[in-house]
């Protein structure tokens, strides 16, 4: 009997890599956006257990298969039993760290394709996510997708924009800017270059 010499890892000791090299934004306009995004969604939930904001960080749903994974440009977790230390926590590796991933942002760049597009939608809706939007910076258009049993099921903009069921966060285009404020209309959030003119 002929033995094979190669070593199959268990489910432990696979790897998950936490980068592919490439940069979180193809543009300016697209990075201003992710940023406004991402400082937005962990001002608001801040202090509140159990819940992370990612922005371009790996995201494994599947022990032991590295190959299903995604890197949503911002997204919110929430029931996680406990946030391990940002220097520990690396890619988010769902069956370890717990939690579930209720929203995730993408925003377009010129070399996203059509195709693309599908198969992170396609993943979004079988790993469960509740609600995604997808905004095109150079048009200022936006999607917004939410969860119908098992599918995202995309939704009409309401002529004042989208109030978030999953965040509570109020979403419209302006002259193709995408302008955001705190649940109840409160606080617009600011893009980081608003931010430092107002010093």
């Amino acid at each position: 009997m002929v033995m094979s010499a190669v070593h199959k890892p268990t489910l432990d000791q696979v790897v998950y890599p936490e980068s592919d090299g490439e940069p979180m934004a193809e543009s300016w306009l697209q990075a201003e956006v992710i940023r406004m995004l991402v400082a937005g969604f962990i001002r608001l939930f801040a202090g509140h257990p159990g819940v992370v904001v990612g922005g371009d960080n790996f995201w494994y749903p599947v022990k032991g298969d590295p190959r299903t994974v995604v890197a949503p440009d911002v997204f919110v977790i929430v029931g996680m039993p406990a946030v391990p230390p940002l220097r520990e926590m690396g890619s988010y590796r769902q069956w370890e760290h717990g939690g579930h991933p209720t929203f995730v942002v993408v925003v377009l760049s010129p070399s996203n394709t059509y195709r693309e597009m599908m198969r992170k939608r396609d993943f979004y809706e079988r790993f469960g996510v509740d609600e995604y939007w997808v905004f095109e910076p150079e048009d200022g258009t936006l999607e917004v997708w939410l969860r119908d049993g098992a599918a995202l099921v995309r939704v009409p903009m309401a002529e004042g924009g989208h109030v978030s069921p999953t965040t509570g966060v109020q979403v419209s285009v302006v002259d193709r800017e995408l302008v955001v404020h705190g649940p109840g209309g409160c606080r617009r959030w600011l893009y980081l270059r608003d931010e430092a003119l107002r010093g």
